[in-house]
């Protein structure tokens, strides 16, 4: 999927990020790389799993494509830790929720739904919270070589 169709969701949706939404090849950079005013949002793609393949004759394979919303949100609120950044998670959540469940990026996908989340790192300035989030589409024989070749010869016998 793309990943620039998430980024632009939530931009469109989520006013707390005030624009500040972007992608990331992997949680590991950000903590280093990530320089954008918080709270930020970094999209980064996780892991695809298949299904078997289902049909004999041609093409039908099921994939879930996975991606994650990871959240940088500011960890220093007051000197004694007592509301620390981990309660904004709660009303980040909210927001990113109203921006993705349900939504359908592209005519070949299924809707984006919840699939869990998780602390990630923690420090006295920043609380990273990773949001996962999953879509099912289908793989047919139009996506395939073989219907690429099936053609190829359809047009040798019309020559």
């Amino acid at each position: 999927m793309k990943l620039s169709l998430v980024i632009a969701a939530l931009l469109a949706r989520c006013p707390m990020f005030a624009g500040n939404v972007a992608g990331a090849a992997e949680f590991k950079s950000i903590p280093e790389t990530g320089k954008m005013k918080l709270p930020a949002a970094y999209v980064v793609p996780t892991e695809d799993v298949t299904a078997e393949q289902e049909s004999l004759t041609d093409y039908w394979q099921k994939v879930t494509e996975g991606f994650a919303v990871v959240v940088v949100l500011d960890n220093t609120r007051d000197e004694r830790g007592q509301a620390a950044g981990y309660d904004a998670v709660h009303d980040v959540r909210q927001q990113i929720w109203k921006a993705l469940l349900g939504w359908e990026p592209d005519s070949d996908a299924g809707p984006v739904a919840y699939s869990g989340g998780q602390l990630l790192d923690m420090d006295r300035g920043r609380l990273y919270y990773q949001f996962e989030f999953m879509l099912t589409r289908e793989i047919t024989e139009e996506d395939t070589r073989q219907q690429d070749d099936l053609d190829a010869l359809d047009e040798f016998k019309t020559v």
